[in-house]
């Protein structure tokens, strides 16, 4: 994936799945992840439907909002899958809904919106 972020705050890894209305990506942390790294890794997963294969160039999103973020299942692994998908588009904002799973189980969800830089005003 084409991301800015590095170690050690790179959490999402490589699209292991793209279907038209959702993507699943692995996902690494290094250490057991907190609520907030769930997040984090949830937003740069939503990267995954803004890749650009023709440039070389990430595309620049901004976290805008947060809700419903419930852990269902304790974590414990450093290594998990985000399965996320468009909830709804409007201009340069979209929202999204993710999972976090691993062995089929849902660990966490939540919504995420991300609004993506306008290249006119970069």
């Amino acid at each position: 994936m084409n991301l800015p972020h590095q170690e050690p705050i790179r959490f999402a890894q490589e699209i292991l799945e793209e279907k038209e209305d959702y993507k699943i990506i692995s996902c690494i942390f290094p250490y057991i992840p907190t609520l907030p790294m769930v997040s984090e890794a949830a937003a740069q997963s939503s990267a995954s439907f803004a890749q650009d294969e023709n440039s070389s160039e990430p595309k620049i999103g901004f976290l805008i909002s947060l809700k419903n973020i419930e852990e269902l299942i304790p974590l414990d692994d450093k290594e998990y899958k985000i399965k996320i998908e468009k909830s709804f588009n409007f201009g340069a904002m979209t929202e999204f809904v993710f999972e976090l799973i691993k062995d089929e189980k849902v660990f966490v969800r939540g919504n995420l919106t991300i609004a993506i830089a306008d290249e006119k005003t970069e």
